[in-house]
């Protein structure tokens, strides 16, 4: 599931949006016992926007379903609303603030010890921030604060003689950032603070052995461009502390970006970051990423991709619980107008875990249409 992006591409008026994409899978259930199927995904998006002077205001009211022929307990419907507001408060000075929601109904199949089980989990999901963004002269200073987090309802069991009862932990969310871009001659100087604290009910750390948990990275960097090329580079380290452990991990990031003609560009990040969220184990991870992307442009509005990505998981709190999955992707895009578009893409996933390893390949056909 995902919240729309809140872009500026609509400043002013109203827009429907329909995304509709049809598939063919080899592994419907991203599992060691996931069969071929064939899927429909396709998300249905109302945006309204408004703008008066400095003030900017935008909102979107969306829906989202996945539906397999066969496998149907890997359907998923969603609903999710967000508003944001932007406020010009002085020339240098610019406030931001965004709420979102999503409600959730979403099918899985859970691993128990070899064990594959079929599951349909209700969930509610909000995130709120605010952002201050301050620019003087050759310097950019902004701030954010945010809240969210998920509530889960009780599972059921479809085929199953099993009465419904919790499979995941809710968790309340709490994050601050600070981040400063500063000109220094031809390069740009960074430097970012960063902290996050995600709670647990003493319920649910009780009965499904979810851990709270807490971390706070600080980095420095430099971001340097040559001719068409970018190039990003950040350090530093994390500090987290969980079940009573206070833990040090590194932090880096980089990134490449370069426009080597006026039809190809090449990107390449690479990066780590500590999960507190989206747990592997108890109380998050530790993930390290690789990724490069190729785009060739064959005509105005038409373009090809490549793509391959690499990311590995460690547990925060246990060094044996791990995950790994390498994506590769080729897709073609096409816009025909302002109003519609299509793409088509092949993937291939190769996914291990400390419990199971599988392959998924798939083929997508998606159309977006507009008015």
């Amino acid at each position: 599931m995902h919240f729309p992006v809140q872009g500026a591409e609509l400043a002013s008026g109203a827009r429907a949006t329909s995304n509709v994409e049809f598939g063919y899978t080899s592994n419907g259930t991203d599992s060691g016992i996931g069969e071929p199927d064939l899927f429909i995904h396709h998300v249905e998006t109302l945006e309204i926007a408004s703008e008066a002077g400095a003030t900017a205001l935008r909102g979107s009211l969306w829906v989202e379903e996945t539906r397999f022929r066969e496998q149907e307990i890997e359907n998923d419907q969603a609903l999710g609303l967000s508003f944001a507001l932007g406020q010009q408060l002085s020339p240098e000075l610019v406030l931001r603030g965004s709420v979102s929601m999503l409600a959730a109904n979403t099918g899985d199949d859970w691993n128990l010890a070899g064990f594959y089980i079929a599951t349909r989990t209700p969930s509610l999901s909000a995130d709120a921030m605010v952002e201050a963004i301050l620019t003087l002269q050759g310097a950019e200073l902004s701030g954010k604060v945010s809240v969210g987090g998920h509530r889960y309802g009780a599972a059921s069991f479809p085929g199953l003689p099993l009465d419904p009862f919790k499979l995941q932990a809710d968790d309340t969310r709490y994050g601050f950032e600070v981040r400063l871009r500063q000109s220094i001659g031809p390069v740009i100087g960074l430097a970012a603070l960063e902290g996050e604290a995600v709670e647990i009910s003493q319920g649910d750390q009780q009965q499904l052995g979810r851990l709270p948990g807490s971390k706070l990275r600080g980095s420095l960097g430099v971001e340097i461009k040559i001719g068409g090329a970018t190039l990003t580079g950040e350090g530093g380290g994390v500090l987290a502390w969980a079940d009573g452990q206070q833990l040090v991990r590194p932090y880096g990031k980089l990134r490449v970006a370069a426009a080597l003609t006026d039809t190809l560009s090449v990107e390449a990040a690479a990066g780590t970051h500590v999960e507190l969220v989206d747990n592997l184990d108890a109380a998050g991870s530790f993930d390290r990423r690789l990724a490069l992307a190729v785009a060739y442009a064959l005509a105005p509005g038409l373009s090809v991709t490549a793509s391959a990505e690499r990311t590995d998981r460690v547990g925060l709190l246990d060094s044996a619980v791990t995950s790994g999955e390498s994506v590769f992707r080729l897709g073609l895009e096409h816009e025909l107008s302002r109003q519609l578009s299509y793409n088509v893409r092949v993937s291939r996933t190769l996914h291990e875990d400390f419990t199971e390893r599988y392959r998924k390949d798939e083929f997508v056909l998606g159309v977006t249409g507009s008015i």
